[in-house]
């Protein structure tokens, strides 16, 4: 099984709650061979709706049929669908492929390295709204404001390349999150009031208020 520690600590996970083998299936009749990163996935998270369907939007087995593409399996989509997330066909039998982005679904970007780098990456996205303490507030940064804040928190160690202009994420706790979008629009969360606390009163201080 996929290690998705990270993701777990982060939402505060203890048992699994994905979909059955029955309900994947249904995709595996649709697109064959699907990645193990992407079967483990389903089956040890998928029904958690704060991870996969507070922001953005985890493609449930039964609504696969409404995202056929010729060449990509479109497993994730914003929640306008404004942009959607998939796996080359080509890439269907490896375990952990990279994984592109569409605005249109006919061109096609390299968002992440790889899916499990996605998983992690929409996680720490999706947490940023749907922790118990989010900020609900965002921060336009200067450089300075942006340096202070690298220098004081760690770098998650995932991001998105293209949506949104580049997305990056910090903290210095398994249950903390501050996402950096477009290289200097900020917000965060926490999944505790300690935790919160901390990153509210060394971050709500920067930047203006957008």
């Amino acid at each position: 099984m996929t290690d998705f520690s990270v993701i777990k600590k982060l939402f505060g996970v203890t048992e699994p709650n994905g979909f059955t083998e029955n309900e994947i299936q249904v995709v595996k009749d649709i697109f064959g061979e699907l990645p193990k990163v992407f079967t483990d996935y389903y089956t040890e998270l998928g029904k958690i709706q704060n991870l996969n369907h507070t922001q953005d939007l985890l493609i449930v087995p039964e609504r696969f049929q409404y995202y056929k593409h010729n060449d990509y399996l479109i497993f994730y989509s914003e929640n306008q669908k404004a942009c959607v997330w998939g796996i080359h066909k080509n890439d269907l039998s490896k375990p952990d492929p990279p994984v592109y982005i569409s605005e249109d679904e006919k061109d096609w970007y390299l968002e992440t390295e790889s899916l499990t780098e996605f998983f992690t990456a929409m996680a720490f996205l999706q947490d940023g709204f749907g922790l118990k303490f989010p900020s609900n507030t965002f921060y336009e940064l200067e450089q300075h404001d942006l340096d202070f804040m690298i220098k004081n928190f760690s770098d998650k160690a995932v991001s998105f390349k293209q949506w949104l202009e580049g997305i990056k994420f910090y903290g210095n706790h398994d249950d903390d999150v501050i996402v950096i979008m477009g290289g200097n629009q900020m917000f965060y969360a926490a999944n505790s009031q300690e935790h919160f606390t901390e990153l509210d009163e060394m971050l709500s201080k920067l930047g203006e208020v957008l």
